[in-house]
């Protein structure tokens, strides 16, 4: 009964609820605070089979005031005449698994959804956030200048090698050729046929 109870004080502040359904009709005490109360509920059910479903809203007697049959999503009205107990029932048509997601608003009882000081809180926390993205962004820029630099730098010294490199070459295919000439130049004149 204390189950039922703090389900039913969910259910008239308006809060989403999610139960799994069965062949056995599932229902939600729904108490009219004066007479003449709209009720309205939102429901929609996931599941197998998700058609195999029936909504009703009955009184405490049994006596049901409105039912829709065969229906997966939608929304139910009725007009609660008196100030008393109702009841909102969930039912399968099958043994098929479905769950269904449902709330309930009566015409006339305040609701706070959400209080200044939750407001504040999220916008410190956005604030929050915000400087922390904004860190993130400089430091994303601070990295891309950093290797746009380092990659300039790498082009240059490669670069640099590059030109090095072909200068020892030709400074290597210089002193050979050199080397060749003089060694050439130094044995052209001279006899060798009769020294041993």
């Amino acid at each position: 009964m204390k189950y039922l109870l703090f389900i039913s004080t969910l259910i008239v502040l308006g809060q989403s609820l999610s139960t799994q359904l069965s062949q056995k009709p599932t229902c939600f005490l729904v108490n009219s605070p004066e007479e003449n109360s709209n009720l309205t509920v939102n429901y929609i059910v996931s599941g197998l089979d998700e058609i195999q479903t029936d909504v009703f809203i009955r009184k405490k007697d049994g006596e049901i005031l409105t039912k829709v049959q065969n229906t997966k999503d939608g929304k139910i009205r009725e007009i609660l005449k008196d100030k008393d107990n109702y009841y909102v029932c969930f039912q399968s048509r099958d043994k098929s698994y479905k769950m269904v997601s449902f709330d309930f608003d009566i015409e006339g009882v305040d609701k706070e959804y959400a209080q200044t000081e939750q407001f504040e809180y999220m916008s410190k926390e956005l604030q929050k956030t915000q400087k922390n993205f904004q860190n993130i962004y400089r430091n994303q820029h601070w990295m891309s200048d950093r290797e746009n630099a380092h990659a300039i730098i790498l082009d240059q010294t490669e670069k640099s090698v590059q030109w090095c490199a072909v200068i020892k070459v030709g400074v290597l295919i210089v002193i050979s050729i050199s080397q060749i000439y003089i060694v050439y130049n130094y044995f052209k004149d001279k006899d060798l046929n009769g020294q041993v």
